[in-house]
């Protein structure tokens, strides 16, 4: 039995002869009488009362009427769907992120791909730029909202920059720079807080490599693993801390953001993928962030 068979037999229920199903489909009346009756006797019985005028349809018939148009559509959105995935338009996508590089503008672009592309599932993941870079290669998620690549990911991992984050420092709101710019130098005297170096270890580096060009050495006092802990310490008083200016996304209402003075050290955010696990679901989300970068770099301050 096959899909023809299938389509001949619906097409003589819905127009009542053969003749007429045969103009229909563009086939010959024989052919469909000859089609039909090969399925009859692979059924093993009548499925059509051919004593009338009007062809019609035995009990058995209607039976097989029912399921048979269950099968057609199901078929015909089983190629339906086949296309629409090599199209890009069902499927999954796995995003990585962190929420205060991604916050101005990752909310936004998770909309407006929904809104495109409604059967395609999304699964998104907060993660630090490392854990990111090993869930690319492993193929967990598609595409990350991360650092610029450094060695040895980006021998096989493609990244393209979005803009560049000016660091800030991070202010408890009663400290007395607190009413901002700041000058690097007027840190010196500072206790400093910083997230861990193995999660951001180009920001880190940056961090001390600002401190050294001003004239010191920073005294570090604490750290943590994660940023919003960090602005809960510089909250209570424990330090300052130099942070991406995307940290402000966090919102904690004890500390203020001021800009440094000189404004020389920024750090990237750039939209990273695979090219080993390219397909089309992914090329259409890297295409709309490539559209939206000029509103990305907006929301940015860039």
């Amino acid at each position: 039995m096959e899909l023809r068979h299938l389509r001949y037999f619906c097409a003589v229920a819905d127009f009542g002869t053969f003749s007429k199903a045969g103009r229909e489909l563009h086939v010959s009346q024989s052919a469909i009488s000859e089609q039909i009756a090969d399925l009859e006797r692979e059924i093993g019985g009548a499925l059509l009362d051919r004593g009338t005028r009007r062809t019609r349809l035995t009990p058995q018939g209607q039976v097989f009427l029912a399921e048979a148009r269950k099968t057609l559509i199901a078929a015909d959105r089983a190629v339906d769907m086949t296309k629409r995935s090599m199209q890009g338009q069902v499927g999954t996508l796995a995003i990585g992120f962190f929420l205060w590089g991604a916050g101005g503008f990752f909310a936004r672009i998770i909309r407006e791909y929904r809104k495109l592309y409604p059967n395609v599932k999304l699964s998104l993941y907060e993660m630090h730029t490392l854990v990111q870079m090993d869930a690319l290669t492993t193929g967990k998620i598609d595409v990350g909202f991360t650092r610029p690549l450094e060695p040895p990911f980006d021998r096989t991992l493609q990244a393209e920059l979005l803009y560049r984050d000016p660091i800030v420092v991070a202010l408890p709101k009663d400290h007395r720079l607190a009413g901002g710019p700041v000058r690097v130098d007027a840190l010196a005297g500072e206790r400093f807080v910083t997230c861990e170096r193995e999660n951001t270890p180009a920001l880190y580096d940056s961090m001390l490599a600002l401190c050294s060009s001003a004239g010191f050495s920073p005294q570090i006092v604490n750290s943590s693993s994660t940023w919003s802990s960090v602005l809960t310490l510089v909250e209570s008083g424990e330090g300052v801390a130099l942070v991406p200016s995307g940290v402000r996304h966090l919102r904690t209402p004890g500390v203020v953001f001021c800009e440094l003075q000189p404004e020389t050290t920024h750090i990237g955010i750039a939209v990273a993928w695979n090219p080993e696990n390219a397909g089309p679901i992914q090329r259409d989300f890297l295409r709309l962030v490539r559209e939206n970068k000029e509103r990305i770099q907006k929301s940015s301050g860039n």
